[in-house]
């Protein structure tokens, strides 16, 4: 909770409060280039065999979607505040469901319910007052559009990482090694094509030590994410993640002095309310079960307990049966 607090404020400080704009490849290039290393580092440290069965190629399909989606939503800085972001990212289900529906998925009317609760509350949220936009109703509908954009790319990178995962296993810090590798790789050739680079050397002069925070705090949060799925379960690390959340919108608030009035407070308070009850609604899955049970269905993987916790461009799914990286 304290790696990815001092991550959101860091990256408010840089989209909002900084002299310079933040120049998304460039951040996009130091940053991943961070967390590789990291993941390198982990993956050595648990002893983790480098999948050898996959194609590069993949890979870097996978790197391409979590660089777009990482892009989309760092890009929305621009036009909306931070705690929008948040309760954007709560809406993740949206176009997983409408994909889903369109290829002939069927969902419980409650998760309709829940997600409509929450598209509400953001209405609210950003209806309710100019503060929740840095350009006015433009600005608004932009940045909505791009966050927007962000959670397909998520989607898209979930499809492609389960069609890998059915081929062949790979660990989790391998995994994030080569999304992250692919990310650095595409960021910095762009940086080049696009002749950026004084961009980034600008970037690097003048935000150097944010960027630094930036990598090694999400870096740091996705090793304590496993740990906690490791040791303490993957229901722990959802109450951590959810906590984890409200904790950096009242930071984020508190701290850099966001005004929230009545109408905007009403819309957070039914988006916080949703997820909780989301939540609840998971952890109810198991309640049924006898702890025999449960655990037998865990190890075929049937229980299907899971949290987002969405940072620094990586994005861990936990699940009963495992441990999967998924982009941001």
């Amino acid at each position: 909770m304290t790696s990815f607090l001092i991550y959101g404020l860091l990256l408010e400080y840089a989209t909002s409060r900084s002299s310079t704009p933040l120049h998304e490849l460039s951040f996009l290039f130091v940053t991943s280039g961070l967390y590789t290393t990291c993941a390198w580092m982990c993956r050595s440290i648990m002893c983790e065999k480098p999948n050898t069965t996959i194609p590069p190629h993949e890979f870097a399909v996978l790197g391409l979607t979590s660089m777009g989606s990482t892009f989309c939503s760092v890009r929305s800085l621009r036009y909306v505040i931070y705690p929008i972001q948040i309760l954007a990212k709560s809406c993740k289900p949206i176009p997983v469901m409408l994909f889903g529906v369109m290829l002939g998925e069927r969902y419980h009317v409650r998760k309709f319910i829940n997600v409509g609760f929450i598209v509400a509350g953001v209405a609210l949220f950003m209806g309710g007052g100019s503060s929740a936009s840095k350009k006015g109703g433009g600005g608004s509908f932009v940045g909505i559009v791009l966050l927007f954009v962000s959670l397909c790319f998520d989607g898209g990178t979930g499809a492609y990482e389960d069609k890998l995962m059915r081929k062949s296993h790979v660990g989790p810090f391998d995994l994030m090694f080569n999304i992250q590798l692919g990310k650095t790789i595409l960021s910095g050739v762009g940086l080049i094509i696009f002749n950026q680079t004084n961009e980034f050397m600008k970037m690097v002069n003048e935000l150097g030590v944010v960027l630094l925070g930036l990598g090694i705090s999400g870096a740091a949060g996705q090793v304590f994410i496993f740990l906690t799925i490791s040791y303490f379960g993957a229901l722990t690390c959802s109450i951590i993640g959810l906590a984890r959340k409200v904790t950096t919108l009242v930071a984020s608030i508190y701290v850099y002095g966001h005004h929230i009035n009545g109408v905007q407070g009403c819309g957070l308070g039914v988006c916080v309310g949703a997820m909780v009850v989301n939540f609840w609604g998971k952890g109810g899955k198991s309640h049924g079960h006898k702890k025999e049970d449960v655990e037998e269905e865990e190890e075929r993987g049937l229980l299907k307990e899971d949290e987002d916790v969405e940072e620094g461009g990586v994005e861990m799914k936990v699940q009963a049966g495992g441990v999967q990286v998924e982009n941001v």
